[in-house]
């Protein structure tokens, strides 16, 4: 004779499912996090680099190469790409009058949020260096 012992197991059903959403969850909310935060660096660093060759050109404009990063063009105004201001770019020539001249573009104290709570930062900084075109 069998007997269905149902008794013990009442809402099983609900506390595995609650276990198992808050894993997938997490997962997704995980994978959305590092998608966004490497499409931010990415187009940071495409916004630096696009900087550093136009200050290979126009080495006295370290304003333009400033707005470059924040604006991909040489001038520009209110927030700029991801809420970078002037504060977090830096714009310099290096070496100038010798064979080693250079500008070097960084962009530091960049924050990037992300959905999962309390989880967001800073990044590293992001730098570029080229040699001097034109003078």
């Amino acid at each position: 004779m069998m007997t269905n012992n149902r008794k013990g197991q009442k809402g099983t059903a609900l506390v595995e499912a609650a276990l198992t959403l808050t894993l997938y969850a997490m997962l997704v909310f995980s994978i959305f996090d590092f998608g966004y935060v490497m499409f931010m660096h990415q187009m940071v660093t495409y916004r630096v680099a696009a900087a550093a060759r136009y200050g290979a050109l126009n080495p006295a404009d370290s304003t333009g190469m400033r707005n470059f990063v924040m604006y991909n063009q040489a001038s520009g105004s209110g927030p700029g790409l991801f809420g970078i201001t002037s504060s977090n770019v830096s714009a310099t020539r290096q070496d100038s009058g010798t064979i080693e001249d250079r500008v070097v573009v960084t962009v530091t104290s960049f924050h990037y949020p992300m959905i999962w709570p309390g989880m967001r930062g800073n990044a590293r900084p992001i730098s570029v260096s080229l040699p001097v075109e034109a003078d």
